[in-house]
């Protein structure tokens, strides 16, 4: 009966640390204001974002026969989404970056050791935060974005193939957006620099990226992203499934390159 004790004892060890880093930085994050002031302004800028998108979409008189037939109503709906998770993104960044920069990171370190955990903390606490966020924004913009289009009827209902898996992988694409985040806050360390570089490699690339060939513009983050919530698919753009595929290795990137620098530089 002792050696089933010691085991058990043992088993739970680890499973114990990852819930006490994971209940810390959860309560970091829910405790502070800046955290629901930055989500519901990300939700309110992209809902209201993408109704201005639709309404300049609206003129049927304005498309040709071919793009009428070829109007992806669910994408136009959820671009929102990309907007609100450059905005969530940047409150990913914070999480790590603002502790860096006022030295509260030592104190983490301080009272939990493990500093590779601390920061897988953080992105799993924050990816989680932002998930239910984005899921919001992506069904209240399409219910929008459908009414909208009502006028022209360019509508589709929330049942047609593919939309229920758009909505939900815009909220899975904003969350690993925000994964990305955390990573550059942990290896730039700096706010206002990592969140630059996260909004050029968001939003930016979508401009930029018209430099590139399309078979490279594809595998861009933002591009990504934006095949993400795509059901119509378009040359230029990967498969929804393939682009979720790509968000998470340049997640798994940042993150590992953040784990690597913590783990070998001071705080």
């Amino acid at each position: 009966m002792s050696a089933t004790t010691h085991t058990t004892r043992l088993d739970a060890g680890p499973a114990t640390t990852i819930n006490r880093h994971l209940k810390g930085e959860w309560t970091k994050l829910r405790t502070l204001p800046s955290t629901w002031r930055t989500a519901a302004f990300a939700a309110t800028l992209a809902i209201g974002f993408t109704a201005a998108v639709d309404l300049a979409q609206l003129s049927r008189h304005s498309m040709t026969a071919q793009q009428y037939q070829s109007f992806d109503a669910t994408s136009a709906s959820l671009f929102g989404v990309i907007i609100a998770a450059t905005l969530l993104g940047a409150l990913a960044v914070r999480t790590v970056s603002a502790e860096y920069a006022t030295g509260m990171i030592r104190s983490t370190f301080a009272a939990m050791p493990a500093r590779r955990l601390v920061l897988a903390a953080k992105a799993a606490t924050v990816a989680a935060f932002v998930f239910p966020v984005a899921l919001l924004v992506d069904i209240v913009g399409f219910e929008l974005g459908q009414r909208i289009f009502t006028g022209d009827h360019l509508q589709v209902a929330l049942s047609h193939p593919g939309v229920p898996r758009a909505i939900v992988f815009g909220a899975v694409a904003a969350s690993l957006v925000a994964i990305i985040g955390v990573g550059l806050g942990g290896v730039i360390r700096h706010t206002a620099a990592a969140t630059t570089t996260l909004t050029m490699i968001i939003v930016g690339d979508v401009i930029l990226g018209q430099l590139l060939p399309a078979g490279l513009r594809q595998y861009l983050p933002g591009t990504a992203a934006q095949a993400a919530i795509t059901v119509h698919r378009s040359s230029g753009l990967l498969t929804p499934d393939a682009a979720i595929a790509v968000l998470g290795v340049y997640a798994a990137i940042a993150l590992a390159a953040a784990l690597i620098r913590v783990a070998h530089r001071d705080a």
